[in-house]
């Protein structure tokens, strides 16, 4: 985006988190540097602004003239639950892009539904297979697909439905499914999570839904005597109008708490499925492709345009 921009990196952050004496050694380097821009995909609980040792160093680094962008936080759709709330600190929400990566779910009796998956196998069956939901019992487990939870159940060839959340991963999901048998596994969100899918580097062939779509697939199960369906893998498609942007779900709300006057995001950008390099291959082929899709506020926080030197601070 700026080829003639120096980057300069500050690790503030380990695999036990990221301690605010660090986070402020980084922001005082950054300052004493003479950066332009500060960006940072870290942050924490609304806390006053005088006990903020964030907002206290972002504002240290504007009375430089150091301009400073920071992630909103991935704790929508729920108010309030934003981060980085300061007024001098620019505070970006996630939003999705035109591009999907998509696999269409076919249902049996012809209807078709466009969700996502990063993975795109070139050999899976157009034959429609059974169409299962386990949660269908009333086990909780069962409904999200939780680890070991659908070893007693008749899933092995099928295409599986599981629910979002349950504090399941999303890939995990799909594991669980592959570990039972499963052939595919059809992800639906819940109604919090809304219209928000996300392209992820799954186990097995999956579709990712929306919630509305996710309904559409529930109502066609529980009508039909002999539910079958196939997933259909379209790889890249680009210039859906309809899909951005909008804001994710995941994407945090305001009001501030710590200024309620102060109207906070500020603004949007892309933060759902971006693509970028990545150190170990996530295709599930025997290739190596150093380059995965990952979603966040984190992915946006930083200016589109930046200067001609541009500082990213973080993990």
């Amino acid at each position: 985006m700026a080829p003639l921009a120096h980057l300069a990196m500050y690790k503030v952050c380990n695999e036990n988190g990221c301690r605010s004496s660090d986070i402020l050694a980084g922001m005082d380097a950054a300052i004493e540097d003479g950066v332009d821009v500060l960006s940072l995909s870290i942050g924490g609980p609304s806390s006053p602004f005088y006990s903020n040792l964030l907002a206290i160093g972002a504002l240290a680094a504007i009375q430089k003239g150091i301009f400073v962008s920071c992630s909103a936080g991935n704790s929508g759709p729920y108010n309030p639950s934003m981060e980085n709330e300061a007024p001098w600190i620019l505070t970006v929400g996630a939003s999705t892009i035109n591009r999907k990566v998509t696999s269409t779910v076919e249902l049996g009796n012809g209807v078709l539904v466009d969700g996502e998956s990063l993975f795109q196998p070139k050999d899976f069956p157009e034959t429609p297979l059974s169409l299962v939901y386990p949660g269908m019992s009333g086990d909780t487990n069962a409904m999200f697909c939780a680890p070991r939870s659908l070893n007693n159940t008749n899933v092995k060839g099928k295409v599986v439905i599981c629910l979002r959340g349950g504090n399941i991963g999303r890939i995990a999901k799909g594991q669980t499914v592959k570990d039972a048998g499963g052939a595919a596994m059809i992800l639906t969100n819940s109604q919090s999570d809304g219209a928000t899918t996300v392209a992820d580097a799954h186990v097995l062939p999956v579709s990712h839904l929306n919630y509305n779509d996710g309904r559409i697939i529930l109502e066609y199960w529980s009508s039909s005597l002999s539910p079958v369906a196939t997933i259909i893998f379209r790889g890249t498609v680009i210039g859906d109008k309809s899909a951005a942007p909008q804001v994710a779900s995941f994407s945090s709300r305001g009001p501030s708490l710590a200024s309620p006057g102060i109207l906070k995001p500020d603004i949007i950008g892309p933060g759902v499925s971006i693509l970028a390099a990545w150190p170990t291959s996530v295709d599930n082929t025997s290739t190596n492709a150093p380059f995965n899709v990952v979603s966040g506020t984190s992915m946006l926080s930083h200016p589109q345009n930046p200067p001609a030197e541009y500082h990213r601070l973080g993990a």
